[in-house]
């Protein structure tokens, strides 16, 4: 009853201090009954065995300073053995209460608790990357307990190290993101034993890549310098940060230049680069072009000749020896294989590209066994990258031992995961290479932080349930500003057992706590999570003034107030977070939602400044003016950036994002931020008499801008026939409100005066029913149009007639708002989904019926997934168990779900779209297919993704790739045949677990469903 009552009080103590991202904690800030098994740590010195390894000894530094950063205490850290590490206590009779022991398991300080049956390190032996924590008992002479931190070998030790950091108040980002320590009075070892590990991917990391314009800059500028290396200085922050997040892997800089040539080398850069990594405990290798620990700039052809095995291999075979014999003893990972210099392809020549590559494997597991003793003396990677992966396809296998690293597409979209057993009982395992930015086609994308994190864990996890568990590599670009999906990664890399879709709020404010403390930490949870699905939706680079509809469904506009929203809600949180925690707010909360906020605001801003002034509204001038302020408002954030933390940042984000999206070479970023295409009307011009100067939008019609030409002979008006103001059609299942705008379009300088004559039947209103335009108040104003559907006789269908009038006009102005109303009742059981405007709009997470629900949880099913969807708010549908429903096509295909729908007269034809989250045939075995279809017809399995075809600068993709790969979704039609009035089923099937419905849209009515980006919003569903 004790240990449940204080093992109760512990987890109350804990609820509102730092997760540390779901990772079991075994430290307190105070005392919890019963106090005596608690120890407290707030004074200890820490003890390690001389013979440790060398970053044992650096993280155990670390912690020092961590901890006296936290608690304001210095405290030794003393280094020795058994026999005299207490030597100073010892010699007068001292006794100290506590300390902290670290160590690796064959350190002479572990081996001695072992030997004297104090510490059992059987659940460390063979164990990779593991390390446990517990309280001992008189450990050594002249100390009465310690927090014992032990791991099964070097890295593990240095985990359990900077795990206690992290669990006591120091983040991974502290320089990074300039994240303060958190004051504690006190530490408290929790009287438990704690094991973490082994990691569920062996080797986790990064790829520092496309480092122009801004990481380069940014540390010249850091040294006040026009170039700078990047030097030990740089690395050791780098090293440390991949240690915190319990990362152990590395590809370092590597990008061409010209100013000057030729770029980074991590290996020449500072000849201690390489050294410290070993000395910290960073596993080394090379980008996936880069052979051999030689970085591509090393090569100069003018020296070397040109790199082209068939003409120069003596050259290159010496070029990548040198590298191997400069690696040395530290701990590397060999990329092996040829590609050309630039990331592109040896050769174009699929046969001559395999013929070739058999003699390079041959060649450099030749030079492995001179330098490493045998062929597979040291680990070796081949990555698929682009044309690479085709020599694969076609049967170019490298010896087991090697580790195939399978990348994404480049745009988050794994291309190619193990199918069978042959990948994955390899001995050398296999990997993934993830981009979380990327230069080059359709379009690069590096600015800011664009990853969706669903999207990040549903193909990260499908890497790790199909067997891609060797390496994770991500590319992070400049690490900055991918802390949180880089931190997500590699905490999911770490224990996938923590993760799962329904969790990410909680990750959101576990990380949020750690960083900024729990006072605010739901709300900044809250914001980080809508700012996830927010870019999820479309990287920043690709979104134009014409992605989303500025016609239909108010989809512009609903899209814009969503970042607006946000913005203002981080800013509110900005100016009331402690002053300290301001920087690291700034960094990690405020800029990126209010720099995407502005970027939409002005990128958006120009296409409703366009429809505007064709509407001729006066305005259009006001949003041209805004868009520019909010242009200027985004170069401010650019400065406020640049002046933050004493200029430590400068030029870090001053990467430049505004574009016009015709210009040539579509795929590179711009070297300078413009706005283009924006509109003016001339403001002291009255608008065509006949027309008059107030304008008139209805929701969803496109009578304003047809106005905007007018031909008196053609066209009426006075009201207007041929171009009216129409509303979309109401029901009682559609929208509860539509609106109308009115519009100032003409002489700014005279006010206009409008009212609408009585509405004619006494269940419909329109507010307000008057007012003033003008340029000193507003000159638009938006009418909110509502039925009360109880008074709207029974069958009613029919189009009410609004007039409207204004003062002064050169003519009587009169014209008419059409507001078609269909009064129509659907008797439906729970969940159907009744037609609405002509169609239905479903998310899939809300199906009616499911073959699973007499099947069990156990059995394959449809299984909803929350955050994971850019087209749908509640999520998205797959089949599990996973492994499950790989196993068995057969089983895989019975599976169903269905969607109840009703229609209110016959139809004679119905097309469905539906929306898929984006993903690629990762198994040539099980490529992707759906079935939807109407009630009972039978199954119609349809391919996903049509056949892959070969791009020479992205390799086989997916003809759909160029072209809608930017979408983050693949919609597909279905067309079905005619259909009765009443209630009807559409049934849907997959055939792979890799398969997630994000929605379904129906036309009922043939046009009824119009252009949009995102489709429309899900309609009305019985509850």
């Amino acid at each position: 009853m004790k240990f449940r009552l204080a093992a109760a009080l512990i987890t109350f103590a804990l609820a509102r201090d730092c997760l540390c991202l779901l990772e079991e904690r075994f430290i307190s800030f105070e005392p919890i009954a019963p106090t005596a098994a608690h120890l407290s740590i707030t004074n200890s010195p820490i003890l390690l065995s001389q013979d440790d390894f060398v970053g044992v000894h650096i993280a155990s530094n670390s912690l020092a300073s961590d901890l006296y950063q936290i608690t304001g205490v210095l405290r030794q850290v003393r280094r020795g053995h058994s026999a005299n590490i207490t030597s100073q206590w010892t010699g007068n009779g001292t006794t100290i209460p506590s300390a902290i022991i670290a160590g690796s398991l064959n350190s002479s300080l572990i081996r001695n608790l072992s030997s004297l049956r104090l510490l059992d390190t059987s659940d460390l032996q063979g164990k990779w990357e593991t390390f446990k924590t517990t309280i001992v008992q008189k450990p050594l002479p002249g100390i009465e307990r310690a927090l014992v931190i032990a791991g099964s070998d070097k890295r593990g030790t240095i985990f359990g190290i900077h795990t206690l950091a992290e669990q006591a108040g120091q983040s991974p980002y502290h320089w990074f993101a300039d994240v303060p320590a958190r004051k504690h009075a006190q530490i408290h070892a929790l009287p438990k034993i704690t094991v973490h590990g082994e990691p569920s991917v062996k080797y986790r990391g990064l790829f520092i890549n496309d480092e122009e314009p801004a990481l380069n800059t940014w540390w010249a500028r850091y040294h006040n310098a026009t170039r700078y290396p990047l030097n030990t200085e740089f690395y050791a922050h780098v090293f440390d940060l991949l240690l915190r997040l319990k990362a152990n892997y590395l590809w370092p800089a590597m990008w061409k230049s010209f100013t000057p040539p030729p770029g980074n080398i991590f290996f020449t850069d500072d000849p201690g680069n390489q050294q410290l990594a070993d000395d910290y405990g960073i596993v080394i290798s090379t980008a996936h072009h880069e052979p051999m620990q030689r970085a591509s700039n090393e090569w100069d052809d003018t020296k070397l000749g040109p790199w082209d095995w068939s003409k120069n291999k003596a050259n290159i075979t010496t070029f990548m020896e040198d590298g191997i014999a400069r690696a040395g003893n530290n701990e590397s990972y060999i990329t092996v294989g040829l590609r050309g210099l630039g990331d592109s392809a040896a050769t174009s020549n699929l046969t001559n590209a395999l013929e070739m590559l058999k003699d390079v494997f041959a060649v450099q597991r030749g030079i492995i066994k001179k330098y490493y003793g045998s062929e597979t003396g040291v680990n070796q990677v081949w990555a698929l990258y682009k044309e690479v992966a085709s020599y694969y396809d076609a049967g170019l296998d490298p010896p087991e031992d090697v580790t195939l690293l399978f990348p994404d597409d480049n745009w988050g979209n794994v291309y190619r995961l193990p199918s069978g057993n042959e990948e994955t009982d390899r001995k050398g395992g296999t990997g993934v290479y993830f981009h979380f930015e990327y230069v080059g086609l359709p379009r690069s994308y590096k600015w800011g932080n664009t990853n969706n994190l669903a999207k990040v864990l549903k193909e990260l996890m499908h890497a790790y349930l199909r067997g891609a568990t060797r390496i994770w590599i991500v590319n992070v670009g400049d690490i900055k500003p991918m802390e949180l999906p880089l931190g997500f990664s590699m905490d999911l890399a770490w224990n996938v057992s923590n993760f799962s879709f329904e969790r990410i709020p909680e990750y959101l404010e576990a990380y949020a706590t750690r960083e900024f403390g729990p006072d605010h930490a739901e709300d900044i949870a809250s914001i980080l999570l809508e700012h996830s699905h927010l870019v999820g939706m479309r990287r920043y680079e690709l979104v134009t003034p014409a992605t989303f509809s500025q016609l239909n469904y108010l989809e512009a506009e609903r899209v814009v107030a969503r970042w607006q929203g946000l913005a203002d809600r981080a800013a509110a949180l900005y100016a009331h977070i402690d002053a300290e925690l301001k920087p690291a707010f700034f960094q990690l909360v405020y800029h990126p939602v209010v720099s995407g906020a502005l970027y939409y605001n002005v990128t958006v801003g120009v296409g409703t400044n366009y429809r505007f002034a064709l509407e001729r509204r006066n305005s259009a001038n006001q949003v041209a003016h805004q868009v520019l302020a909010d242009f200027e408002s985004a170069y401010d954030l650019v400065e406020e950036w640049d002046a933050l933390s004493d200029g430590k940042w400068t030029n870090m984000m001053s990467q430049a994002v505004y574009d016009a999206v015709e210009e040539p070479k579509r795929w590179a970023g711009p070297s300078r931020d413009i706005v283009s295409n924006l509109s003016f009307v001339q403001l002291r011009q009255d608008m065509q008499f006949s027309l008059g100067n107030l304008g008139i939008r209805a929701e969803g019609s496109t009578s304003a801008t047809e106005q905007g030409r007018w031909a008196e002979s053609v066209d009426a008006s006075m009201p207007t026939t041929g171009y009216a103001p129409v509303l979309p059609s109401m029901d009682r299942y559609g929208p509860s409100i539509r609106h109308v705008d009115l519009f100032m379009r003409g002489n700014h300088r005279v006010p206009l005066h409008w009212a609408l004559d009585p509405v004619p039947v006494d269940w419909l209103s329109i507010t307000p029913s008057s007012g003033t335009l003008s340029r000193e108040t507003h000159s638009d104003q938006r009418l909110n149009v509502t039925i009360d559907w109880s008074k709207v006789p029974a069958g009613f269908n029919n189009t009410v007639l609004v007039g409207i009038r204004s003062t002064p006009a050169w003519y009587p102005y009169f014209d008419q708002i059409r507001i078609p109303v269909r009064n129509f009742v659907v008797e439906a059981t729970s969940g159907t989904f009744p037609e609405t405007g002509g169609f239905v709009s479903i998310e899939a997470p809300h199906f009616q019926s499911s073959s699973a629900m007499a099947a069990g949880p156990n059995n394959p099913h449809f299984q909803v997934f929350p955050y994971l969807g850019s087209r749908s708010e509640s999520g998205s549908i797959a089949l599990r168990p996973f492994k499950a429903a790989r196993a068995s096509k057969v089983d895989a295909v019975a599976i169903w779900v269905s969607y109840g729908i009703a229609l209110v007269a016959p139809a004679d034809h119905l097309e469905a779209t539906v929306y898929i989250n984006s993903g690629l045939d990762t198994d040539p075995r099980l490529k992707m297919e759906f079935s939807l279809t109407l009630d009972d017809s039978p199954v119609n399995f349809t391919r996903v993704l049509g056949n892959y075809i070969k791009n020479p600068n992205a390799g086989d993709i997916p003809p759909e790739w160029m072209d809608h790969v930017a979408d983050n979704v693949w919609t597909k039609q279905v067309s079905f045949g005619a259909a009765a009035a009443g209630a009807h089923e559409l049934v849907w099937r997959v055939n792979s677990p890799e398969v997630y419905l994000e929605k379904i849209v129906l036309d009922i009515r043939g046009g009824s469903v119009k252009p949009s980006y995102l489709g429309p919003p899900e309609t009305f569903r019985f509850p």
